[in-house]
């Protein structure tokens, strides 16, 4: 679970997905302190399918691989 106290900054890691077409931005930030299941369930919200999650900490951000269901049928 993430916490959050107000009044504080956090710094944020920006989500990316990996597809067969590339890799883009997922549009959104998780709080620097978000594990892979934070950001799973956010992509999984979002209707994405991921089924690996990497942290990059030199880009400070996530990176999904995710299912593209179009082409796996």
């Amino acid at each position: 679970m993430v916490y959050f106290e107000p009044g504080l900054m956090s710094r944020r890691r920006r989500v990316f997905v990996d597809t067969p077409k590339g890799r883009r931005s997922a549009g959104f930030s998780v709080p620097e302190n978000a594990v892979a299941a934070d950001v799973s369930m956010a992509l999984r919200s979002r209707g994405w399918s991921p089924y690996a999650l990497r942290l990059d900490p030199e880009q400070h951000a996530w990176i999904a691989l995710v299912m593209d269901w179009r082409r796996a049928a």
